[in-house]
């Protein structure tokens, strides 16, 4: 289970960086933002798309497991 926990923490802190990275993609210019999915690989898709699969994830995983929002 401590590899578990560990997975989940991990993804934990995935999930706020995808959070962090949407805030900052948010902020940038219509410009910017071309420029920036203009040089993204075509499989990325925008960080607007990008964080709530893995919320989901994260969410899932706490509703399987039935862990606590330790925050």
């Amino acid at each position: 289970m401590t590899e578990l926990k560990n997975f989940m923490y991990e993804l934990h802190r995935y999930a706020d960086q995808t959070h962090t990275l949407k805030d900052a993609y948010e902020k940038l210019s219509q410009e910017e933002k071309q420029q920036v999915m203009d040089t993204a690989p075509s499989s990325i898709r925008s960080p607007e798309q990008f964080f709530h699969p893995v919320f989901s994830w994260l969410e899932s995983m706490h509703n399987e497991f039935e862990v606590k929002n330790e925050d």
